[in-house]
């Protein structure tokens, strides 16, 4: 072997070695890993247990810590549901076209496994809503970081424009227009 080709798969090879260590350390990575036992999934309702004991201590860092990543699990959650659900069209209809369009078809298994879907993806979108109101409440509560709250709650109102199908959304935006209000 020439000194040149010696020199290029060492550098193939160092390259590769770098490439596998960022996707093992980034890629892979589990934000839960340095949670509370309680809390290694954190979707689970012994984790929302968990981060209300720990909000009642004062433990306002791990509280909102958690439930960030609470918002983003259950982000990649509610994408999961969306892309199973076969009638697309649903996503562009109000809580109630959705529920009638599905009560026509309720009979067809096509139109019952999208229903469960529907039904589990919009108690997706209020768990995120919750734990968002919670985050953005301690973030300028506790933290003082108006900055932070706001981007909280306005990610949130976001996800409320992009799941127009979810019961009582216009609640729920009236309820961040006056947390959104309270903090400016």
């Amino acid at each position: 072997m020439t000194k040149k080709k010696i020199i290029i798969y060492l550098t193939v090879f160092i390259v590769a070695v770098w490439a596998s260590a960022v996707f093992r350390n980034i890629i892979l990575a589990d934000p839960a890993k340095n949670f509370a036992p309680a809390c290694k999934n954190v979707v689970s309702p012994q984790c929302q247990t968990y981060v209300l004991q720990i909000s009642a201590q004062k433990k306002f860092d791990e509280a909102v810590q958690i439930q960030k990543v609470r918002i983003k699990e259950n982000e990649h959650i509610l994408k999961f549901y969306k892309s199973k659900i076969v009638d697309k069209c649903l996503f562009e209809m109000d809580a109630k076209e959705a529920q009638n369009s599905l009560q026509a078809c309720i009979g067809t298994q096509k139109g019952l496994r999208d229903y469960f879907l529907l039904k589990t993806a919009e108690f997706t979108v209020r768990d995120i809503f919750i734990d968002s109101l919670a985050v953005s409440q301690i973030q300028y509560s506790e933290f003082k970081d108006k900055k932070s709250a706001i981007k909280t709650l306005k990610h949130m109102q976001k996800i409320l424009k992009q799941n127009k199908y979810v019961t009582n959304r216009d609640v729920m935006f009236k309820i961040l227009d006056k947390e959104l209000a309270e903090i400016k």
